[in-house]
């Protein structure tokens, strides 16, 4: 429900804010490097709208900052999560309370002390240490669902006193629509709803002396989204509006957005878990009812509905718990989320036994929890259970990165330039950690390259392949037992539809492979049965689609050795001509830029001829990724400042390297602080040529001397910055194959098919270039 501006601080405590806020305005600068996001509704639903926002500014600033200047609670189990949320997945250098400028309690007792000029000093003074270290601060508006109105007065004042312009979310996923109407008719009532909405909004936002950056329409239930824009702008321009670009767009109903998933019914109910595995973040909660009935009443009501059933029950109900148990293994009806005990009880104790007998046997258990409440506080509880986004609600973040994400959907919905502003910025030739990943997911999505995937067993490559998928990021094959990966994805609830799913040892083209297998390897002795044998190892058979133009790259390792990944590959795909050695980089997501290190992973003591090979082959990947290379080959002592074994080598590998490739920027031998700190290169280097003094103090491709060196240099960076560092990636391979880490998270196996998607599509232009 809209609500309109209400004035409810005393007027002398209006001019001081005002004051405030004028104070505050003079001092900041005219450039629009803020926005305030705040709902006119009486529940805000506008934490997917937030997480879209920051992720498109990332991609155009170079850091992005976040505020709530008053948060519901400070209690974790109380919180809405927000300010968790943010914090985690955009990896604010801030801690939670430098994140939030006071809770609803301090404001509360504040103005039962009649000292809000506390509050006012506090928020300001929290928002100025915010906004100087980023260049733009997203400001999310507080809510206070008990009193709507008293909300909306409190983020007036807000956006007065820290002189943000106003962006308005209104959700529509409850509006009232006659069903009696066509869906035409429909369709225009919604548009109508949304246009009137956006002129009340406007009114009270400027009513209150605030600038308006326009409104957005959130969870609009449609079928064509990305018509909304255009049809509401229509309405307002026959309404009279000035300015029909006031109405940024609209946002679409998510189901996946909107569902409960059991770690946030678990994290409302504050419940705690007695029994069975820790249940994936993926796990939707379809309903719930508590269990007073007996067996054949429970077991006829539960047939009436689908997965992901919540069960509320007593713990003296062992007949219920037992029953369930057995339910689920012989998988003839619904799926149970979880049991909930009520009353704070456990088991007997004789069932305790068998319950955890049942939680050592794989997809045999079910999550059973205890709650304090009875069944009644419980269900009740249950059914004002909300759908927040958790810092643990993975399956929902990375759904709202691609509804919002900047280089696909989000434009078609929503016109992001008008919500940022024309902020001009000098171009930088560095480029951030979500600046680079940004061009990782775009241009992989734009390439569409057919990827393998080696390991179906493992729920990570699952999850994965189902976010791939979901961001259209590549084809995918995934390799493994066909039965087991269905069986592992409906339990996770992931969409591999679109994945083709092969079991090499039962594949139809398995003949062909091991011959293919035994032409490539029969000058080393190998016969046709060990040919067969190899080829029917998932491994060999990712390498063989590779290598026979069926797959375009193959990412492995997950939970295998790296040579594992790497032999089939030299043995089959073999080294590139030109380039007779396989090396590797990483991409080190450093705070403010992204530099390759090579070689971290690959060759243990590399030659100077090596060294110029693994010189040149980071130089073309940093190309390849969108980089200026700017090549440091590093040691112990710069220039001719010293000599030795290790710098001589450096030498000779820098004079090779700029005789292969002249055109690229090099200089070595360099210590370290001298190829990243311009102050520093300034001292210890003189005398260079233009383009090695590109490279001085502003390097960008680093080549560490040996693997000791690279191996070890790369792991103190990542766990004493605590930075992201994508790898190891492949190269010199005449197609991509490459290695993740056993330790591998979800994300990081995204990362690397999407950067295997790139290198794949430059070889394939490579290819066609040569033929030409």
């Amino acid at each position: 429900m809209l609500r309109l501006s209400r004035r409810v601080l005393p007027a002398a405590r209006r001019s001081a804010v005002t004051a405030a806020a004028a104070r505050y305005s003079s001092e900041a600068s005219t450039v629009n490097d803020r926005v305030f996001v705040m709902s006119n509704d009486n529940k805000a639903h506008h934490s997917p709208v937030l997480f879209g926002l920051m992720n498109t500014l990332s991609v155009k600033y170079p850091s992005v900052g976040y505020f709530r200047p008053i948060a519901p609670n400070k209690n974790p189990r109380l919180s809405d999560h927000h300010v968790e949320v943010m914090q985690s997945e955009f990896k604010l250098p801030e801690v939670k309370d430098e994140l939030v400028g006071l809770y609803n309690d301090d404001v509360v007792q504040a103005r039962i002390k009649g000292d809000l000029d506390s509050v006012t000093d506090t928020i300001i003074a929290k928002f100025e240490a915010i906004r100087a270290k980023h260049d733009f601060v997203v400001i999310e508006g507080a809510t206070f669902e008990t009193a709507p109105e008293l909300a909306w007065d409190i983020n007036v004042e807000l956006a007065k006193t820290l002189g943000s312009p106003v962006l308005l979310t209104s959700d529509l996923a409850d509006a009232e629509i006659d069903d009696s109407l066509s869906e035409a008719d429909q369709t225009k009532q919604l548009m109508d709803t949304i246009a009137t909405r956006v002129l009340l909004g406007k009114d009270a936002v400027e009513e209150a002396g605030l600038t308006y950056v326009g409104a957005i329409a959130n969870r609009v239930r449609t079928k064509t989204p990305q018509d909304i824009r255009a049809c509401v702008q229509d309405i307002l321009r026959e309404k009279g509006a000035a300015n029909p670009g006031m109405f940024l767009g609209a946002m679409p109903f998510d189901s996946i957005l909107s569902s409960k998933r059991l770690n946030e019914v678990v994290d409302q109910l504050h419940a705690t878990q007695l029994y069975g595995p820790p249940s994936p973040n993926s796990v939707v909660v379809t309903d719930g009812f508590v269990g007073t009935s007996d067996l054949k009443d429970l077991f006829g009501h539960m047939k009436k509905h689908d997965d992901g059933l919540l069960v509320i029950v007593s713990a003296d109900r062992t007949d219920v718990m037992l029953g369930l148990l057995v339910s689920k293994l012989s998988g003839a009806l619904p799926n149970v989320a979880a049991v909930i005990l009520t009353n704070g009880k456990y088991p007997q104790d004789h069932v305790k036994d068998i319950l955890e007998g049942m939680a050592k046997i794989d997809n045999a258990s079910i999550p059973i929890y205890t709650v304090e409440g009875d069944s009644y506080k419980t269900a009740n509880a249950f059914s004002r259970v909300t759908c927040d986004i958790l810092p643990t609600s993975q399956t929902k973040i990375q759904q709202s990165y691609i509804l919002y994400d900047p280089s696909s959907k989000f434009d078609k919905y929503v016109a992001r330039d008008q919500v940022v502003g024309n902020v001009s910025m000098e171009m930088n030739t560095k480029r951030t950690p979500k600046q680079f990943k940004h061009f990782l997911f775009s241009k992989a999505r734009k390439v569409q390259q057919h990827i393998v995937l080696t390991e179906g067993e493992d729920d990570r490559i699952l999850q994965a392949a189902d976010e791939v998928l979901r961001r259209d990021l590549a084809k995918l094959t995934i390799l493994g037992d066909i039965d087991s990966i269905a069986a592992r994805a409906k339990t996770l609830r992931l969409d591999l539809s679109d994945a083709s799913i092969i079991d090499p040892a039962k594949a139809a083209d398995l003949d062909k492979f091991a011959d293919r297998f035994y032409q490539k390897r029969k000058i080393k002795g190998v016969s046709l049965e060990v040919a067969r044998e190899s080829a029917a190892e998932a491994t060999c058979y990712g390498t063989l689609m590779v290598e026979m133009g069926l797959a375009d790259g193959m990412v492995s390792g997950a939970c295998h050795t790296t040579a594992n990944t790497v032999r089939p590959a030299l043995q089959l795909i073999k080294t590139r001509p030109d380039r007779p050695l396989v090396s590797s980089v990483f991409f080190m997501c450093l705070d403010h830029d992204v530099v390759l290190y090579g070689d971290c992973a690959i060759n243990t003591d590399p030659s100077a001829e090596d060294l110029a090979h693994i010189a040149i082959q980071s130089a073309e990947s940093a190309i390849a990724f969108g980089m200026e290379p700017r090549v440091a080959l590093l040691s112990y002592a710069t220039g001719d400042s010293n000599k030795g074994p290790i710098i001589d080598k450096v030498r000779e590998a820098t004079k090779l390297a700029q005789a292969m490739a002249p055109e690229i920027p090099m200089y070595g031998p360099i210590q370290y602080d001298a190829a990243m700190n311009p102050i520093i290169a300034k001292q210890k280097v003189k005398g260079l040529k233009k383009t090695e003094m590109e490279v001085a103090g502003n390097a960008n491709v680093l080549i560490f001397p040996d693997l000791n060196t690279g191996n070890n240099t790369y792991k103190a960076v990542q766990q004493s910055t605590n930075c992201l560092a994508m790898g190891p990636m492949l190269q010199g391979l005449n197609k991509p194959v490459n290695d993740l880490s056993r330790g591998a998270t979800v994300g990081d196996i995204v990362t690397t098919i999407a950067i295997t998607a790139i290198q794949a599509d430059q070889m394939n232009e490579a290819a066609k270039a040569n033929k030409q």
